[in-house]
C-alpha cells in the first residue's frame, strides 16, 4: 500500500519481484508467539531481579534449558531481552510493561492475545465466509478481555489529557460509557481531584470496575451504574462524556442513537470525547485501525465490522447536533481522539 492506501505492485529486486513482504506477514506469528510464550512462562518477571543464565531461568520457570535458551535468544532478536555471554537481562521496555504486578503492566493484555483472541482469529476464514463469529465463551471471556485492555485504555487517556487542548479544570462531572472498567474516568479522576465520575456499563462488569476503583482509592468520587451504555443518562447534565473504543464495536445503525443519548447526557457547552480506531477514506490506514476492524469481525461477526471512517464519524456527530468537532491522531497505535461540543 502507498500513502493513499492504494495497492502498488511488488518491488523489483535485481529484475525480480521481492516476496519479502509476504514472508514478513506470513511468519508474523513467529514473533508474537515468541513474546507470548515468554510472558506465559514468566520469563520477564524472573529476569526483573537481574541477569540470569538460561539454566537459572529454566529452573525457576520449570522449563527445558536448551528449549528455553532458544526462546530467550528469539526474544533477544526481537529486542525484549539482551544477552551478555551466558546471561540474559530485560530490555527497559520489558521491565516497564512485561513484569507481572508492575504498575501499567501489559502482561494481561499479552495473555489475552493468546487466549481468547488467538483462537478467534484462527476461525477468521469461517467468520468471513458466514459473517458469524464463533460462539462466544460468555461472560468469563468478556471479563478477561476487559481486564486485559484496562491498562492500555488508561495509558491512552493519560496521553489524551496531555495532548488535547481541553480545559479539564472547568469540568466536574464525567460519564464514562461502555469502557467496562472505567479506565478513562479513573485516569481523569486521579489526575483532576475535582472530578466526580460515573462508569455506566452492563452489570457483568461492576465487580471488575469496582475492583479498580477500590485499588485506586477513588470510591468517594467514582461510582459504577449498571445500565446499557448505549442509553447514556439523558438529563444527567454531565460536563464530559467519554466514549472509549465503543462506537467501532457497534452496528452502524446504532451509532446515531448512541451519539444522541450522549448528547442528551451533557449540559449545554459540555464535551464528548471519543477515542477510536478510525479509518481514513482509503479504509487501509492507519494500518492498526484496519487490523482492529478485523479483530472486531473475528470477535463479534460482520454486524459490528463496518468501517468507521473519519468523515463518516464527523458527519454522525454533526447530524446529531454536536458542534466544534475536532479530530487528533494520537501517537499510540493508530488511535484517534475526537472531541465535540453540545451547543
Amino acid at each position: 500500500m502507498n500513502q493513499t492506501g492504494k495497492a502498488v505492485g511488488p518491488r523489483p529486486v535485481s529484475g525480480r519481484t521481492n516476496p519479502l513482504p509476504i514472508l514478513q506477514v506470513t511468519t508474523g506469528f513467529w514473533a508474537s508467539q515468541a513474546l507470548m510464550t515468554a510472558v506465559e512462562l514468566r520469563v520477564f518477571t524472573v529476569l526483573f531481579g537481574g541477569p540470569k543464565t538460561a539454566a537459572e531461568v529454566a529452573a525457576e520457570v520449570k522449563a527445558d534449558p536448551a528449549a528455553l535458551e532458544a526462546l530467550l535468544d528469539a526474544n533477544c532478536a526481537l529486542g525484549f531481552l539482551h544477552r551478555s555471554g551466558e546471561r540474559y537481562r530485560n530490555d527497559d521496555v520489558s521491565n516497564q510493561f512485561l513484569v507481572e504486578g508492575s504498575p501499567g503492566s501489559y502482561v494481561d493484555l499479552v495473555r489475552c492475545m493468546r487466549e481468547p483472541l488467538y483462537a478467534l482469529w484462527e476461525g477468521l476464514s469461517q467468520t468471513v465466509r458466514t459473517g458469524q463469529a464463533p460462539a462466544a465463551a460468555g461472560g468469563k471471556t468478556e471479563l478477561a478481555t476487559a481486564r486485559a485492555y484496562h491498562n492500555g485504555l488508561y495509558a491512552t487517556m493519560m496521553r489524551v489529557a496531555e495532548i488535547l487542548d481541553i480545559e479539564y479544570s472547568a469540568y466536574g462531572k464525567i460519564l464514562d460509557l461502555g469502557s467496562h472498567t472505567g479506565a478513562g474516568a479513573l485516569c481523569l479522576a486521579r489526575r483532576y481531584p475535582q472530578f466526580q465520575a460515573t462508569i455506566q456499563d452492563r452489570a457483568l462488569f461492576q465487580p471488575l470496575a469496582e475492583e479498580f476503583i477500590h485499588s485506586m482509592k477513588l470510591e468517594d468520587r467514582v461510582r459504577f451504574a449498571a445500565a446499557e451504555p448505549a442509553q447514556g443518562e439523558p438529563g444527567g447534565e454531565y460536563d464530559l462524556v467519554l466514549l472509549p473504543h465503543f462506537l467501532s464495536k457497534q452496528g452502524r445503525a446504532a451509532i446515531p442513537g448512541i451519539l444522541e443519548n450522549a448528547l442528551q447526557s451533557l449540559r449545554s457547552g459540555g464535551t464528548v470525547l471519543v477515542t477510536e480506531f478510525v479509518l481514513e477514506e482509503s479504509r487501509a490506514e492507519p494500518k492498526e485501525a484496519a487490523l482492529f476492524r478485523l479483530n472486531v469481525l473475528a470477535s463479534h461477526g460482520s454486524e459490528s465490522a463496518g468501517a468507521l471512517t473519519r468523515n463518516e464519524l464527523y458527519r454522525f456527530l454533526q447530524d446529531t447536533g454536536f458542534t466544534s468537532v475536532d479530530m487528533v491522531g494520537l501517537p499510540m497505535f493508530g488511535i484517534t481522539a475526537i472531541t465535540a461540543c453540545k451547543g
